[in-house]
């Protein structure tokens, strides 16, 4: 949701990638306090969908701010043909991912935050500068998405998430090769 929208008339969400990574952050770790303490993330999360939407708002933000992250990496004019051609297939990745999330949230009963109008990536003055920032955004979403898959209720939520993962672990390893960084 934009600031100042409501998603009811009695609760108002805006939230940042830093309040995202950090939902998903101590999400992570309540569930491993539970199992650790009472042997199951469910007691954490109460077996209630509630922990699959709250996962789900925060992985929304990070599969909409990495839609515009390469869509201001595909308009600044730096990056070569063969980079724009991938990341504009990256980009389509997070739009199916942005699409199947819209629908789970939907599903279970949430109410699916709006994108921001702006995002601050910083200035990118180089291709280089832009694969970083991609890396960085996708390394974002492998770690959320694999501290949290224990954490999902969901059958169909945790398959789909399993989905995504894999995706981001691919586009992670692209972006590490193109940099010269290894993948081990």
């Amino acid at each position: 949701m934009l600031e100042g929208e409501t998603m009811s008339e009695e609760t108002c969400l805006t939230i940042s990638r830093r309040d995202a990574l950090r939902g998903l952050t101590l999400l992570g770790c309540t569930g491993i306090a539970s199992l650790t303490i009472g042997g199951s993330p469910r007691v954490a999360f109460g077996q209630s969908v509630g922990g699959d939407i709250g996962i789900l708002l925060a992985a929304l933000y990070l599969e909409q701010e990495a839609i515009a992250a390469y869509q201001a990496g595909a308009e600044s004019g730096l990056l070569p043909d063969a980079l724009l051609k991938a990341a504009v297939a990256f980009q389509a990745d997070h739009k199916h991912h942005r699409d199947g999330i819209i629908g789970a949230i939907k599903t279970l009963g949430g109410t699916p935050i709006e994108p921001q109008n702006k995002y601050s990536f910083g200035r990118l003055k180089s291709d280089k500068d832009i694969l970083k920032l991609a890396r960085n955004l996708e390394q974002g979403a492998i770690d959320a998405y694999a501290n949290l898959a224990s954490s999902i209720q969901n059958r169909t939520v945790l398959d789909f998430a399993a989905h995504v993962l894999a995706d981001e672990v691919r586009h992670v390893t692209v972006l590490k090769s193109v940099l010269g960084i290894p993948n081990y």
